[in-house]
């Protein structure tokens, strides 16, 4: 008989999925809040929907329930500092220091210098597990400054890395050190 698979092994494989670094915003009772996370997805263009993963633990989740609002700033490649500070390395408004932020229809805090934002009213919840899954149709989407995404894979920071059809890599390249 098969095991089912556990925590250990089901974060062990998910480690080899690549995902795009963003950090996602919220506003409550006049206070941002924020977090990176990678569990982000495109759910349908028709209407403009995206879902985010958040931990029910973390502050931030608290603040996008009650606000029913959320914004997903898209992290470029040289952003792995931010997304650092919102990981963790550091809490609170202070994070929000290092860059310069706006809001859009919302009034969640979007970065100006992110790869692009989406601004997102929350149209459905879902909670499983240790996390809820929020959809969020888009009201606004800001494109910032222009680059390459942010990637994390096999526990690190990558760079996407644009390839003609059936080219080799190009010698010494290393895309996974920072």
């Amino acid at each position: 008989m098969d095991q089912p698979v556990n925590a250990d092994q089901f974060k062990l494989g998910m480690r080899g999925l690549a995902h795009a670094v963003n950090v996602i915003t919220a506003t409550h009772a006049g206070h941002r809040y924020g977090l990176t996370a990678t569990a982000v997805c495109s759910v349908t263009a028709e209407p403009p929907t995206l879902l985010v993963c958040v931990n029910q633990r973390a502050a931030t989740h608290g603040a996008l329930a009650k606000s029913k609002a959320f914004c997903v700033n898209v992290l470029r490649a040289e952003d792995s500092d931010l997304s650092n500070l919102f990981s963790g390395a550091q809490s609170g408004e202070k994070r929000f220091d290092t860059r310069e932020w706006t809001k859009l229809a919302t009034g969640s805090p979007v970065l100006l210098d992110a790869l692009v934002s989406f601004d997102c009213r929350v149209v459905k919840k879902l909670k499983h597990g240790s996390h809820t899954v929020f959809l969020g149709q888009v009201q606004q989407v800001l494109f910032g400054k222009k680059g390459k995404p942010l990637l994390y894979a096999e526990g690190q920071y990558a760079k996407l890395a644009s390839l003609a059809h059936g080219e080799p890599l190009p010698e010494g390249l290393d895309y996974w050190g920072f």
